[in-house]
């Protein structure tokens, strides 16, 4: 029992346990850590025994919750277990890097380079006088590191960390060099004349290292105590979500993803209140104190090691030193005939190590086939499509053209229609009058502007080529009989419109888009001059910034909007102009707008019992394509990528486990409207199509979006909370990122802080799980720069192999 080492034993136990957490989670919970409990009943035990109450989080300790749920919902005890691998990660690194910078600097102090003794004297003295939490505080409190994704946050944490701290762990290996020194071998090594590089390497060196890895824990020790002081003052690693959409809480931001020092960044409000949420408080900081005991042990543990004569581990550790030294390698392989049983095992050992980090290791099971993508693109970017305009001509065909290629894949192919139009029996005549919806799609094919620019020269514009038109005024489709939208008066803006007279017709001059949805469609077209003035409006000019010469799709509203372009906005920005404006008459849907539903059951499965499923999203429809303008092409890519996810999948012998639904969208590329006429709104809205899935088997929704152009450097990816209690909601996020790291993909990942797709909006309330991948924003769409040419082919190939590897590799998806 006396040799037993008990600081050691216990330390391994704890740190092995730890290990445990960190790599399988999985084990330990089976809940999700980024779900967010709805309040609830809940059972807990007060004052000794079992009640049930109806419970608003944070919840206390329950059943279900068995650590509570912090300000969100979330799982206190599964963020804690999750939170494990980021929190370990960010302590090693500091560790890590503080010995890595503080070992060869250490070592040559000791050995009597004055300099750089010097110079960790001078930053031990800096961080004595501003203690290095106060001097962290301020540095990691910049907006720069607030807003990193989390690996990178946390190498950045790392870093700054490093800085204020690595100095007092080389001043303690200074101090053990120079002890080392100081005896009598040393002179004997000087003395038979070897240099002072030999002697660090040779000697000194090797007698330093049991003592670094003892000092190496204990530095990990001390890195987390300094992650837990940081975020007593709300500084954590991460990127955090608002909590201000929670009426009955204040706003503030909270750390999004798992990590133990983001679960104390509310410690300063929740110890005033500790009684009624002491779990918010007591268990991170037991996990905390855990950790640092179990991890200064091992470090006390193996110092008390060290210091043992007949120290085995100091043998063990001296061994591997040694057979792993470079300089034995080459004297080994000089003597190839004697020692050629180790040598060809190092050697394949590093030739191993480097195709580890060269070769991709993990290749796709199925390749997407990036060529067929762009024929797909080609296809629905030629003229007979007319830029894929729901409810019309062009716009069926491009819907014709999915629907033939996903049967000729095999796929059960369903019709959603979305109704466009409306229509009325006039009571004189009992004629039948087809009008369109509020907020459905409209073409106008040509048109034009004249005014009078400040020298009195009169210009014309002309639509599609020098303004767009975003919406237009529902009250013209009360008179059938024109064939022309004429107009003439004065356009101006709110600071010039005391210049309009009440007789002239006025235009409003405004740099506010109009905002796309039904609750908005009764508001007056009022501009208020002055407290006895106000001018009323039926169209009005929108001036967006010079960076916006985008084809809008057309819609109607309340009052037509125009958006013009270059000259036609400068001469418009003086904010005084009279106008003359004729437009053909709008052409409102020859036909319904379509969502196209592809099928493809699952192992076992079929159409009436689907079981689980994976819905695929992609929208379809465009804008109007004139002559005057280039096709438009980015809107195309992601049925184009979808079409050939279909085709993959379709080709697989062994069924997947899930059934797979592809939905191809109608009038939703346009990211300006919230209407049900809108594909995916249509798709939750008015049939509920989602909602019957999450009351059945359940549902996750992947979003294929924009790849972008040539010039964007990263693929965005978006994942939500799940709003549904899935433990794999967090994982399948986690697995993607793993896959775009495998195929070495420049990534940024988003939360709560991103632009997202209508259909991520609509889909995400009531999916197990909702990611979308690529940019659901791109701002230079239907511009000049949107051609053929221009669309990130390499992106959009990113985009359909991931989705691709998604359904066929992630086990959290497909077990």
């Amino acid at each position: 029992m006396r040799n037993i080492n008990f600081p050691l034993l216990l330390g391994i136990i704890i740190v092995t346990f730890l290990i445990l957490l960190a790599f399988y989670p999985g084990l330990f919970t089976s809940k999700d850590p980024l779900f967010e409990e709805k309040p609830k009943y809940i059972e807990y035990k007060e004052k000794g025994e079992w009640v049930e109450k109806f419970g608003y989080n944070p919840m206390p300790p329950n059943k279900e919750n068995i650590l509570g749920t912090d300000d969100a919902g979330r799982d206190v005890y599964a963020r804690l277990i999750y939170g494990t691998r980021n929190t370990l990660k960010l302590a090693l690194l500091i560790a890590a890097f503080r010995m890595i910078l503080a070992l060869p600097l250490g070592l040559a102090a000791g050995m009597g380079t004055r300099f750089i003794s010097s110079i960790i004297k001078i930053f031990n003295t800096f961080f004595t006088a501003i203690p290095m939490l106060i001097f962290s505080f301020v540095i990691l409190n910049i907006g720069y590191f607030r807003k990193l994704q989390m690996d990178k946050s946390i190498l950045a944490f790392a870093i700054v960390l490093t800085i204020v701290g690595w100095a007092k762990l080389a001043g303690m290996i200074e101090d053990s060099t120079r002890r080392v020194m100081e005896e009598d071998f040393i002179e004997g090594e000087i003395a038979i004349g070897k240099t002072k590089l030999q002697i660090a390497y040779q000697n000194v060196l090797p007698h330093l290292i049991p003592d670094s890895i003892s000092l190496f824990f204990k530095e990990m020790g001390m890195a987390l105590f300094l992650i837990a002081q940081l975020a007593v003052l709300y500084v954590f690693v991460g990127v955090t979500r608002q909590i201000k959409e929670l009426a009955f809480k204040a706003a503030y931001d909270m750390i999004l993803e798992p990590e133990w020092g983001g679960t104390l960044s509310r410690i300063a409000v929740n110890v005033r209140k500790y009684n009624s949420v002491y779990w918010m408080t007591l268990y991170p900081i037991l996990v905390f104190s855990f950790a640092i005991i179990g991890i200064n042990l091992t470090g006390e543990g193996l110092r008390i090691e060290f210091q043992k004569r007949d120290s085995r581990i100091i043998s063990y550790i001296r061994k591997a030193y040694y057979l792993f030294s470079p300089k034995l390698f080459i004297s080994q392989i000089k003597d190839f005939k004697k020692y050629y049983k180790p040598v060809i095992i190092k050697t394949l050992v590093i030739v191993g190590a480097i195709a580890y980090f060269i070769i991709p290791w993990h290749p796709s099971l199925y390749k997407f086939d990036l060529d067929r993508a762009k024929l797909h693109i080609e296809e629905l970017t030629k003229d007979k499509y007319g830029g894929r305009v729901t409810g019309t001509e062009g716009g069926y065909l491009a819907g014709e053209y999915i629907i033939d290629t996903l049967k000729s894949y095999g796929y059960l192919v369903e019709i959603m229609e979305i109704p466009l139009t409306d229509t009325t029996i006039t009571p004189e005549t009992g004629e039948e009058i087809i009008y369109p919806k509020i907020i459905s799609p409209v073409s106008i094919e040509s048109g034009w502007i004249k005014l009078k620019d400040d020298n009195d020269v009169e210009k014309t514009y002309y639509l599609h080529k020098d303004f767009s038109i975003a919406t237009v005024n529902r009250n013209i489709f009360t008179d059938t009989s024109k064939n022309k939208l004429s107009y003439k008066g004065v356009a101006a803006d709110p600071q010039n419109a005391i210049n309009v007279s009440e007789e002239t017709e006025f235009f409003s001059i405004t740099s506010r888009f109009p905002i796309l949805h039904e609750y908005n469609i009764n508001e007056q077209n009022i501009v208020k001059v002055n407290e006895n003035k106000k001018l009323k409006y039926d169209v009005e000019f929108v001036l967006l910034g010079e960076e916006y010469d985008r084809e809008f799709g057309t819609y109607v509203f309340k009052s037509t909007a125009i958006i013009p372009f270059d000259d036609l906005r400068k001469d418009l920005e003086g904010g005084y102009r009279e106008v003359q404006i004729n437009l053909d008459y709008p052409k409102i849907a020859e036909y319904p707008g379509r969502n196209i539903i592809a099928f493809l059951p699952g192992k076992g499965k079929s159409i009436e019992d689907p079981g689980q499923i994976i819905v695929i999203g992609a929208s379809y429809d465009g804008v109007y394509q004139s002559q005057e303008r280039e096709t438009f092409a980015m809107t195309a890519a992601p049925a184009a990528t979808a079409l050939e996810v279909a085709r993959i999948l379709s080709l697989i012998e062994e069924p997947l486990e899930k059934s797979i639904q592809l939905v191809f969208w109608d009038n939703e590329s346009e990211t300006q409207k919230y209407t049900p006429l809108g594909g995916s709104g249509h798709y939750h809205l008015t049939e509920m199509r989602d909602i019957d899935m999450a009351l059945t088997h359940g549902y996750y929704f992947f979003d294929i979006s924009y790849p972008g152009y040539n010039e964007d450097k990263y693929l965005n990816l978006i994942t939500l909370p799940s709003q549904r209690a899935d433990g794999k909601n967090y994982l399948v996020g986690l697995d993607i990122e793993k896959r775009f790291k495998q195929m070495n993909i420049k990534y940024r990942r988003f939360h709560y802080d991103y632009n997202i797709s209508e259909a991520l909006i609509h889909l995400r309330l009531n999916a197990l799980t909702s990611i979308g991948i690529g940019n659901p924003s791109t701002g230079a769409v239907n511009t000049s720069r949107d051609n053929i040419e221009s669309i990130n082919y390499k992106r959009l190939e990113e985009i359909g192999q991931t989705i691709v590897d998604t359904m066929t590799m992630n086990s959290h998806i497909m077990d």
